[in-house]
């Protein structure tokens, strides 16, 4: 089946028109509002050159000709998560070209490794992303979270590892655990754009893109050096505990890293006390990077990750779950996850000189190995495994080119999936047989073949950015559980099916900053988005918070966002504001069907969910004096889609998950030229009781009436000892709040003591 751009476009182009008249206007607006104003405006001083952020470790400057940071921005970002808040960053992800992030006509937020490793001491990617408007961190258990992004979660958010997609076929529309086998300690820095970035990172990117720029040797040249790091981090409720050993080193242009982490994770002690079945987890990771610096011009990247967890338990679903104001316990005796992760990449960039045709380009090629394992035992000695095996093959070719007006970035990519799945059951000890398909249909692939190009045009005072994307998707499962079939044997006729589905999209961007003057930038943007369906979508009988059957007839989905923001980048004070609004036409929804299946709510697929999200965003940072800063970020939104009721009768209501009101306020003292500094933070989030049909069946989760409000206050502080050592420690929730994140199956740890310790040598 082939869906083109033709059918819905017609309201689609209507869609366009107003989108290109509102953007218009509103430029309009406040281009003579500057040009009225211009010569009343005070110019800003030249930036004020600053002490270097005493808590980061200063890397030797790299020759010139250094290694070229692909598909990234500059960004001038609050410093709310850590450091002095007035060093410039580097992101690369909103516009695959380096660039200010106050010259960004988007949201970007970017937290680097200091950040991640010592400032926040972050036990998992997720838990760096605590604060961050518009994101709320579902925890559905200790290593399954998955943040919700602009009110999408799961497959609707693209995760990259140095612009490698993670996402895959195998992934679900809800809250999965993918994200969490992300380690932490890998991470150089990441880069969070808000809203749909469909045209430049394809199907998926709904809510969000999270580019994890990781960890690289920053130093080569003549001769040779070798030194490396011992990292280690303790949490009093989380009874978590880290370490990573790190050896880095270069051979003349040759430069490499690699390390290897241990973690093991005990019960979770809550503000109501310990949680039974959360902990006994073991996971090991390792990671190697090689970058040879050619020449000048070329570098040559291999780097390989690997992240193995063992036992990870799905508390809510077991009778060992602990209730929270309601919420039920589950009827199994045990749910264990094992997760394996392999990435294997090599990348071929350059950056040109003079006046060559192409300024800068790469040419990637990824290998993902991604294995899951479930291990369930239910009541009556029934017992099951099953999971899947992926491998995801990746090419990527992209390239920047100066024209007579302005600049393209154009490329194309692929992703082809392989999956193999399965499911075997046992009754008291003995196999009794496989069933059709695992988690997914079995034997199947999955084709992702896209081209795309975005041109910037300098027009002035004005930055515009207009960008298309051509996309082909291929779905295919061999073997497939008949539903209308009784039973999951594959020897009973008629039961196994075969699923075989393609489509084709075209979706475009167009973008928009005035620079008003030195200190204030306005940018307003409108942006196509699609999601094609995934084997997930058409094949799934997964039991997760909900039962799914086979869909093999889902459409892809599509959305239109619009996004107005104002950024200012001043000598005291740094921020960024916005306001956005997202349209869903044809999206997927999963309605509950009213019965139950073991216990847990069956639900249906189907392409109904027209409805709409939006939101307001804040992020500040205020320098009171040399040594005080003032931090704030904040965000509200709402949503509705249209669903099914139980009796098929199509409703609007809100969408999964909906984010409170949620707001942080901090203080950081960070004396000058000093070794130490502290931090206070004051979190706070409304009460969640928006509920989505789904969020209503959702009772070992979300309690009867939505999830109460919270307020949690926070306290830390560093020391650098030397220049390769520093250490900090955290008091986390100081008041022992029992409290639980919306959506989530587990709660928050209580007073929690949090130690972390850099040491180089």
């Amino acid at each position: 089946m082939v869906r083109g751009i033709g059918g819905a476009q017609g309201s689609r182009s209507k869609a366009w028109l107003g989108a290109a008249g509102l953007l218009a206007g509103w430029l309009a607006l406040a281009g003579t509002a500057a040009a009225e104003e211009g010569s009343e405006l005070p110019v800003a001083p030249a930036a004020e050159v600053t002490p270097e952020d005493p808590i980061a470790p200063v890397a030797p400057e790299a020759p010139s000709g250094g290694v070229p940071r692909l598909g990234g921005v500059d960004v001038v970002a609050p410093r709310v998560f850590g450091g002095a808040g007035r060093s410039t960053e580097r992101a690369v992800t909103p516009l695959r070209r380096e660039l200010e992030a106050f010259e960004q006509p988007a949201a970007v937020t970017v937290i680097d490794e200091h950040d991640v490793r010592l400032r926040r001491a972050s036990r998992s990617l997720s838990n760096a992303l605590d604060g961050v408007p518009s994101v709320l961190v579902q925890k559905t258990a200790p290593l399954q979270h998955s943040p919700f992004i602009r009110g999408l979660t799961g497959y609707y958010n693209v995760l990259l590892i140095d612009g490698v997609r993670l996402n895959n076929s195998a992934f679900r529309s809800g809250p999965n655990q993918y994200w969490a086998t992300i380690d932490p300690y890998t991470i150089g820095s990441m880069e969070v754009v808000r809203g749909p970035h469909s045209v430049l990172y394809g199907s998926d990117a709904i809510g969000g893109t999270l580019n994890v720029v990781p960890i690289r040797r920053e130093c080569w040249g003549s001769g040779w050096g070798l030194n490396g790091r011992y990292l280690t981090r303790y949490a009093t409720a989380e009874d978590a505990w880290a370490n990573r050993i790190e050896l880095e080193g270069h051979v003349g242009r040759l430069a490499w890293i690699g390390g290897v982490t241990q973690k093991t994770y005990g019960n979770i002690e809550s503000g109501a006390g310990k949680l039974p079945d959360t902990g006994g987890i073991d996971e090991f990771d390792a990671d190697l990077r090689f970058d040879w610096h050619v020449n000048r011009n070329w570098t040559a990247t291999v780097a390989w990750q690997h992240v193995d967890q063992s036992d990870a338990p799905r508390t809510e679903q077991t009778v060992n779950a602990v209730p929270f104001r309601g919420t039920a316990v589950g009827s199994e005796l045990q749910r264990d996850f094992d997760q394996k992760r392999d990435l294997v990449y090599a990348r071929l960039a350059f950056e040109a000189c003079g006046c060559a045709p192409f300024r800068r380009g790469h040419v990637t090629l990824s290998w993902h190995d991604h294995h899951e394992e479930r291990d369930r035992i239910r009541t009556g000695g029934r017992r099951d495994f099953s999971g899947f095996d992926l491998e995801q093959l990746g090419v990527q070719v992209q390239l920047e080119s100066s024209l007579r007006w302005g600049s393209l970035v154009y490329g194309a990519e692929w992703y082809h999936d392989e999956l193999d799945s399965w499911k075997r059951n046992y009754l008291n000890g003995v196999y009794t047989g496989d069933d059709v398909q695992g988690p997914m249909g079995d034997d199947g692939s999955y084709d992702v073949a896209a081209i795309y190009a975005e041109h910037q045009l300098p027009l002035g005072c004005w930055e515009l950015y207009t960008g298309v994307r051509f996309t082909y998707v291929a779905a295919e499962a061999g073997r497939v559980d008949n539903q209308a079939v009784a039973g999951s044997d594959p020897a009973t006729p008629g039961n196994v099916i075969s699923v075989s589905n393609d489509w084709t999209s075209l979706v475009g961007s167009l973008r928009a900053v005035r620079h008003i003057n030195r200190e204030w930038n306005a940018y307003a943007a409108v942006s196509q988005g699609f999601r094609a369906p995934t084997l997930s979508d058409l094949t799934s009988v997964d039991s997760t918070s909900v039962v799914e059957t086979p869909a093999p007839d889902l459409e892809p989905e599509d959305y239109l966002s619009f996004e107005i923001g104002l950024k200012t980048q001043q000598r005291r004070l740094r921020g960024a504001a916005a306001a956005w609004y997202t349209s869903f036409d044809n999206s997927i929804v999963r309605s509950p069907t009213g019965n139950l299946i073991d216990g847990t709510p069956e639900v249906r697929k189907d392409n109904i969910g027209d409805g709409f999200a939006w939101g307001l965003e804040l992020e500040l940072a205020y320098d009171l004096t040399c040594d005080w800063t003032m931090l704030a970020t904040a965000s509200w939104m709402d949503g509705e889609v249209d669903q099914l009721d139980t009796n098929d009768q199509l409703v609007r209501t809100h969408i999964d998950r909906l984010k409170p009101l949620t707001w942080m306020l901090g203080a950081r003292y960070q004396p000058r030229c000093s070794r130490w500094w502290a931090q206070a933070e004051w979190l706070h989030s409304g009460d969640a009781d928006k509920l989505s049909l789904r969020d209503k069946t959702d009772s070992r989760r979300i309690p009867p009436n939505g999830t109460p409000g919270y307020d949690v206050f926070n306290v830390r502080a560093g020391y650098q000892l030397n220049r390769k050592t520093s250490i900090s420690v955290g008091l986390e929730n100081l008041f022992d709040e029992n409290y639980r994140i919306h959506g989530s199956g587990v709660n928050e740890p209580g007073f929690n003591v949090v130690f972390a310790a850099e040491i180089g040598f």
